[in-house]
Parts: C-alpha cells; sequence; structure tokens
C-alpha cells in the first residue's frame, strides 16, 4: 500500500496554514491524522473544518466526537452547521454538497489549500453517477486531484487508495470514527450505486478497481491532451478575452464545447453541467443577432454565478465567484 503521508507532503508549505474536510467518518479521520503528522515536519498549521448538516439524530454526538478527536490529537477545529432539512430541491444530496462548498469557499483565503479524504471507490461512483448522466470526456474523468476552490486549491490526495486501504490504516493506528448510518440509504443516487450496483460487480468482477481506475486516467489524459491542444485554438478567436462567436461556430459542436470549457477553466469560473453546455451550443450560440442575449447557470445567492452575454459578435463571462 502507498504510504498516505508521502500523498500529502508534496502539497504542504512551511508556516502556512492548510485545512482539512472531517466529518468524523474513516475517510476524512485518516487524511486529518495523515495531515496532521505530515504538518509536524513541515511546521505547517492545521485546521479541520467540520461541517454538521443536522439532518441525523447523531449529528450533535458525530460533532462532540470530532470536537474530542482533534483535541486528542492537538488539531484546531472551525464547526459550521446548517439545517438539511431547510433545503429545498430535486436533489438533497446535491444542495447539501453544494451548501458545504459554499462554506469551503468562504473559508479558504488565497492560495490556501483544502484537503478532501475522497478516495478510488469514489471515484468509481462518480464515473457512474456521470455516466448516467451522459457526461463527455471531461465528466468520465471523473474527480480531479486537484483544483481551484474559490480562492483557495482542493487537494484530494487518496484518489489511488481505496475505502478498504482506509478502513486498515485507521485499524493499524487506532484512529476512532463515525459511522454515517444515512451511507446505506438508497434514496440517495450514490448509495444506491454503492449498496446496489458496485457491490454487485464486485461479486463478478473483483478487480473491477483497477481496471476503472485504468480507464478513468485514460480519459484523463486524454482530456488533457484535447484540454492543451484547444487553448492554441481559443487564441485564436478570443479578442480581450471575449470569443468571437462566428469563429467559434465554425468548429464541430463537440469541440465548441471544449473550447468553452477550455475558456471557463481560465477564468476559474462554475463549469456548466454537460445538459447546460449542449443547450449552451445548440440554443445560444445560435440566437438571433439583433438580440443581445444572455444564459446564466448557478445562483447569485448561493456564490456560484455565471452569466454569459452576446453583444456585437462577441461572447463575454462574469461570475460572482
Amino acid at each position: 500500500m502507498i504510504d498516505p503521508k508521502s500523498l500529502i507532503i508534496p502539497h504542504l508549505q512551511e508556516n502556512k496554514t492548510c485545512y482539512v474536510a472531517y466529518s468524523g467518518g474513516v475517510d476524512s479521520t485518516v487524511l486529518l491524522y495523515e495531515v496532521g503528522e505530515a504538518a509536524k515536519d513541515i511546521k505547517c498549521n492545521v485546521v479541520a473544518i467540520h461541517i454538521n448538516h443536522e439532518y441525523s439524530k447523531y449529528s450533535g454526538q458525530w460533532e462532540k466526537h470530532c470536537k474530542s478527536f482533534c483535541k486528542d490529537y492537538g488539531l484546531i477545529l472551525k464547526k459550521f452547521s446548517f439545517k438539511s432539512n431547510n433545503l429545498k430541491g430535486a436533489s438533497l444530496e446535491s444542495l447539501m454538497r453544494e451548501k458545504r462548498y459554499n462554506i469551503f469557499e468562504k473559508v479558504l483565503s488565497k492560495d490556501e489549500i483544502l484537503f478532501m479524504g475522497h478516495h478510488l471507490d469514489d471515484q468509481i461512483e462518480t464515473l457512474f453517477f456521470r455516466m448516467l448522466r451522459g457526461s463527455g470526456l471531461k465528466g468520465s474523468s471523473s474527480i480531479p486531484a486537484k483544483r481551484a476552490l474559490g480562492k483557495g486549491i482542493l487537494i484530494r490526495p487518496f484518489l489511488k487508495l481505496s475505502k478498504n486501504d482506509l478502513i486498515e490504516i485507521a485499524k493499524r493506528k487506532k484512529l476512532s470514527y463515525v459511522e454515517d448510518e444515512s451511507n446505506n440509504n438508497i434514496e440517495f443516487d450514490r448509495n444506491y450505486l454503492r449498496n446496489e450496483v458496485i457491490s454487485k460487480i464486485s461479486k463478478r468482477w473483483p478487480n473491477y478497481r483497477k481496471s476503472l481506475s485504468k480507464y478513468i486516467d485514460n480519459n484523463k489524459a486524454s482530456y488533457d491532451f484535447l484540454s492543451k491542444t484547444s487553448s492554441q485554438e481559443l487564441k485564436n478567436i478570443l479578442v480581450e478575452e471575449k470569443i468571437n462567436v462566428e469563429k467559434l461556430k465554425k468548429y464541430d459542436s463537440e469541440y465548441q464545447k471544449i473550447l468553452i470549457l477550455n475558456w471557463l477553466e481560465s477564468k476559474k469560473f462554475r463549469l456548466p453541467s454537460s445538459q447546460v453546455l449542449e443547450e449552451l451550443t445548440k440554443s445560444f450560440l445560435n440566437t438571433k443577432k439583433t438580440s443581445q442575449p444572455k444564459f446564466i447557470w448557478g445562483s447569485k445567492e448561493k456564490g456560484n454565478y455565471v452569466c454569459l452575454r452576446i453583444k456585437k459578435g462577441f461572447m463575454s463571462a462574469e461570475s460572482n465567484l
């Protein structure tokens, strides 16, 4: 097994503060412990962030556990909470995730790092989830190991370790953690995939993790290559950070999507879903020249708003991120 500390140390900076998303579960517990141990050598400050969703009758106990764990290991804990039963929408799961990430973004200052404990099994769940939503090459690259998050940087060092690897580390190092009973609730999409679909795949194809990990890596390499080659093409259609729409429309629709994603990524804006991107290229780009249309995704209130406008043949983008 890979030494988890070796996956963390390259990202730490001396005399800087880094953050760890800490739920109290086994993934984030092992991560927080290993970041804390690695930080001793680098002399950087470690702050755990615990978000109480207040959706379980055990939420208060989990928060107390996190407080106790941090005290035992001499780590700083920042606590936040929100009432998940106040959230309304098609997917409580995605709304809670969005709320968490909004909190993380507000905490991070420029170039500060947040570590998250996503692992290989999370990668595979995400792959299935995105394939079922019809995601393209970028989506099938699954979870990125590193990306911008607000003013800071999100790092996921455990994407090559399985859930079982993390459980084994926790046992070996006698780390206490909590079990979230909602992980068995198959009303949540990810739990359904994990408990009803992937569990059956594992029985028929025991080496599925290795095969799908290679598939994800290959897709990522392909997307990275396309992204790099499209960067030069993007320069040819940009004028003062605005896209010349007529030049963009000379490319086929799939390459248009790559160019638009590349453009938005360079601005560190929230990227559209595959469904939104499809609507953008099919409808928005073909709006009549006599109008000055705009195309929006995200929410101003939630701080993830992106607006595209076409004026005099050029498309601009603005965001409140």
